[in-house]
């Protein structure tokens, strides 16, 4: 298992690459730039209580139970004041238009009227319930609000995925939901030399390898090939696609290792499949914030 997530010190020179590539995608590029720069940062530094990885059951893993449904990953105490405040100061940055609802969210973190921590747990308990009237009763749309959770979230989430990746080191995982938080892929990569699948999480930016002969999310199998859709004249690109399930995944194909690549920024630079697919009626894995088109 790896993390996929590129040090802060490289993102920048990743998005410009990308921006050149995919000149198509570079509005949403800039605006979620600064948004995954100071999520990197924070994810490196914050500083958790340690898991008690003895308590995560290795034939329970390989049997399909995540990490996140052994072991409380939210340690109790903390209130991720500082994270929110901080990612809300960069989707400021990134999305200006957000500005007056960052404000106004910032302003109940900073009194405690808001506790990050609180919804965090539904987060990690699937409580969408329980989110839900947390953010009726905000001074922001709830849309805003969500999102700037989910990269309170994403911060804690992948932090623990390096704790889990180092105590854990290799370890069975055959499921298309990510092993740590259960969320499914925004994003595939497929290797050129050898032909190995590996699915990227958005929640928490865990890498993992998982079959070519099966959807990820209703683990339909094609043994004879599954079925890609290609935009002319981009074969590195595609969206795998599920007759059955109706879902879709957007998908890279990497020749070597020479280029630091960031799967976050490269799904972003792929909207435009995003916008294909979903035109023809197909749903992604995993709503992210920059591939909910309708």
């Amino acid at each position: 298992m790896i993390l996929s997530s590129q040090a802060a010190s490289e993102v920048p020179a990743i998005i410009d690459r990308a921006i050149e590539q995919n000149p198509h995608a570079e509005n949403l590029l800039r605006a979620f730039g600064p948004i995954i720069l100071r999520e990197r940062e924070l994810a490196a530094g914050l500083a958790l209580p340690p898991l008690d990885v003895s308590q995560i059951d290795r034939e329970k893993l390989s049997s399909g139970v995540s990490v996140i449904r052994q072991i409380n990953l939210i340690p109790d105490g903390e209130d991720f004041k500082e994270v929110a405040l901080a990612m809300a100061a960069a989707v400021k940055e990134g999305l200006p238009s957000l500005a007056d609802d960052m404000n106004r969210l910032g302003e109940w973190i900073a009194q405690g009227k808001i506790q990050p921590a609180d919804v965090l747990k539904f987060s990690a308990r699937h409580e969408e319930g329980a989110a839900d009237a947390v953010w009726k009763t905000l001074p922001a749309s709830p849309s805003n609000a969500s999102f700037l959770m989910s990269l309170v979230a994403r911060v804690v989430f992948e932090a623990r995925a390096i704790e889990v990746a180092k105590a854990l080191g290799a370890y069975a995982w055959e499921k298309g939901y990510c092993p740590v938080c259960g969320t499914f892929p925004s994003i595939a990569l497929i290797e050129e030399q050898g032909g190995k699948r590996f699915l990227h999480c958005s929640a928490c930016g865990q890498d993992w390898r998982y079959t070519r002969v099966s959807c990820p999310y209703c683990e339909k199998e094609a043994p004879g090939g599954m079925e890609y859709f290609y935009v002319e004249n981009k074969t590195q690109e595609s969206a795998f696609i599920c007759d059955q399930c109706k879902k879709y995944l957007v998908t890279l194909y990497r020749a070597g290792h020479v280029l630091a690549r960031d799967m976050d920024v490269s799904a972003i630079s792929l909207v435009h499949l995003d916008m294909i697919m979903q035109d023809k009626g197909y749903q992604p894995m995993t709503p992210c914030p920059w591939n909910v088109l309708k």
